[in-house]
């Protein structure tokens, strides 16, 4: 029976199945479907199929995640404990050391902010590995995820310009670690700067500093924190014995660097007058203290004596700043501006001293007295001295004075393991000059007449005729030096070593002529150890037929018991030497000495 009757219309009982869409439609068609191939499916096995691949796909995913979670935390385990380990050294070298000031912030440097930056993409892939494992469906038993505990990310180092925060908080912020990585990198720009200084005279320094002032801000930096580590500090040393002096003493501080003894004793009304290569705009004026200190005061004329005029200074300290190869101009000008029976205090570091007794004799060369020397502390060595009236002298005389501080300076150049193999030449060739000019000094001159572009003249030559004897082959480090004073001088060479056990000379090679053709020889040899090879040597001049008072023996370093042996065996003999050390060892090497001068000349140094 129809569900209802419309006229022109019918619909059965029961619906029927949907005729097919007409074209154009835009219905979706619904896809027919078959009874008997439905009634055919049996629904438990897609069932149980199913349920078979989840498993499988569950147990793969189990074992990656296991796989991957068992690396994520091995890598946190070991990178926790090191990181502990390394902030327990951190810590307990910050508890040892008390600040004395906080150094200017430096940013840091581009290696330094790459290895930073390494370490932060480590870690977030750490990161981004564990966190995608636990963010799995497999959730993990509690107890174990208890146990994995994410080490706490470092800051990275800040960049922090200069000018935009004072210098105590420069490392405001920093973690211990970053602090220790700081001042390592303080202390190793420090030390280089710190060389530079050594190696050069006061007017090269001086056009470094103005060149780039942050120079002397990092040295200065490093300065601070290598006090930490000193038994004592000068400077505090000598702010507290000043204290004691009468109100209105005049202190010369020169090299005073951050101005600390001004700091201190102009508030306790005394005057304290502060030079440096950079002034600070307070306390600290800018000078050359190795050329002309700012400051009132004279010399003696050629051949008066006196204690020069117009001085006001009581006091003149100088802790450690003799640094340049010039230092002895800065005792020049110490002397200049000192009152009659002033002060000069001396603070340096012990281990630049090759000859304690030399130094004093070349500061009372200048024009003081030693009053007392302390040498207790085993960092430093600390001299006083009182200004006393003064002979006036020639520029050849004081040529000659200076001459001596600055192969001093080359001399302690030379004992460093670090200077290479150029800066060893350099400074052979140097001090040999030096010893030429010296040995040179006294030489019997004759005149002669010429013409020059304007008119005639009358000049001097040296008289006898030199020749030069290197012994090989360290001898040959000193040759181009003296041929600079003697361009036409011959050169005959002595070959001699020593032997190893017994220590006596071996002669291999000779290139003396049948007969001298010669009036002086100079004899050139870096080193007397023993004295045997030197003395060997003068053996074959004397019997080549040159008397040994023609000779004379330059050496850079030399034993106190070579030069006696030398000495004993030809007591006629004249003798250069720049610096004289009194230790030999039972190898028969001189100590400190500066190694085997042969080997470091020619860089044959054995690994």
């Amino acid at each position: 029976m129809p569900l209802f009757d419309v006229p022109g219309w019918s619909v059965a009982s029961a619906p029927v199945a949907e005729p097919a869409m007409v074209a154009g439609s835009k219905k979706r068609k619904r896809p027919s479907e078959d009874t008997a191939s439905l009634e055919q499916i049996d629904l438990q096995k897609l069932v149980k199929k199913a349920r078979k691949t989840d498993s499988e796909a569950d147990d793969a995913s189990t074992v990656s995640r296991g796989a991957s979670r068992v690396k994520a935390l091995g890598k946190s385990l070991v990178k926790k404990t090191v990181d502990r380990k390394r902030q327990k050294k951190v810590d307990a070298l910050e508890a040892k050391k008390n600040s004395i000031s906080s150094p200017k912030a430096l940013k840091p440097s581009e290696k330094g902010q790459q290895m930073i930056t390494e370490k932060e993409r480590e870690r977030e892939k750490s990161q981004a590995m564990t966190s995608s494992s636990s963010g799995s469906s497999l959730a993990q038993p509690t107890k174990r995820a208890s146990r994995v505990q994410e080490p706490p990310a470092e800051k990275p180092l800040p960049t922090i310009p200069e000018d935009s925060v004072p210098a105590t908080a420069s490392t405001a912020g920093l973690t211990a670690l970053q602090k220790g990585m700081k001042r390592s990198l303080d202390g190793a720009r420090f030390r280089l700067i710190n060389e530079t200084l050594y190696k050069s005279d006061s007017q090269q320094a001086h056009e470094m500093m103005q060149k780039d002032p942050k120079v002397y801000e990092e040295y200065h930096t490093g300065f601070r924190h290598q006090v930490q580590s000193w038994p004592t500090n000068p400077v505090q040393h000598y702010i507290s014995a000043l204290s004691k002096y009468p109100a209105k003493t005049v202190i010369a501080d020169l090299g005073c660097g951050d101005a600390a003894m001004a700091r201190s004793l102009i508030p306790k009304d005394f005057n304290v007058l502060s030079f440096d290569l950079v002034s600070d705009g307070a306390f600290v004026v800018e000078a050359d203290i190795c050329d002309k200190i700012p400051l009132p005061g004279s010399e003696p004329a050629e051949g008066e004596k006196s204690d020069g005029k117009a001085q006001v200074v009581d006091v003149v300290v100088c802790a450690l700043s003799l640094m340049g190869t010039n230092w002895t101009n800065c005792i020049r000008e110490a002397w200049r501006i000192l009152k009659h029976d002033g002060e000069l205090k001396i603070a340096e570091v012990a281990s630049r001293f090759t000859d304690v007794e030399e130094f004093s004799k070349l500061v009372a060369s200048i024009g003081f007295k030693l009053k007392s020397k302390n040498d207790a502390n085993t960092h430093f060595t600390l001299f006083e001295f009182r200004k006393v009236p003064s002979i006036g002298k020639k520029e050849k005389e004081w040529a000659a004075v200076l001459a001596k501080g600055k192969s001093n300076a080359e001399l302690s150049k030379l004992r460093r393991t670090t200077t290479t193999a150029k800066e060893f030449r350099e400074g052979v060739n140097n001090i040999s000059l030096i010893l030429g000019l010296e040995a040179s000094r006294n030489l019997e001159e004759e005149t002669f007449t010429d013409q020059s572009p304007v008119g005639p003249f009358t000049g001097t030559v040296v008289k006898p005729r030199i020749g030069l004897t290197p012994i090989l082959r360290a001898g040959l480090g000193m040759t181009d030096a003296l041929l600079k004073l003697f361009p036409e001088a011959p050169i005959y060479h002595l070959g001699l070593f020593r032997e190893k056990v017994t220590l006596q000379p071996v002669e291999y090679y000779s290139k003396l002529p049948p007969s001298p053709p010669i009036d002086m020889v100079y004899l050139l040899d870096p080193l007397i150890a023993t004295g045997g090879t030197a003395c060997a040597a003068l053996t074959m001049i004397a019997d080549w037929g040159m008397p040994i008072t023609k000779v004379k023996l330059l050496c850079v370093l030399a034993s106190q018991e070579g030069l006696d042996h030398v000495q004993a065996e030809f007591p006629d003999l004249e003798i250069w030497v720049a610096g004289v050390d009194k230790t030999l060892s039972p190898q028969g090497l001189i100590v400190p000495g500066l190694g085997d001068a042969g080997d470091r000349l020619f860089n044959t140094l054995r690994q």
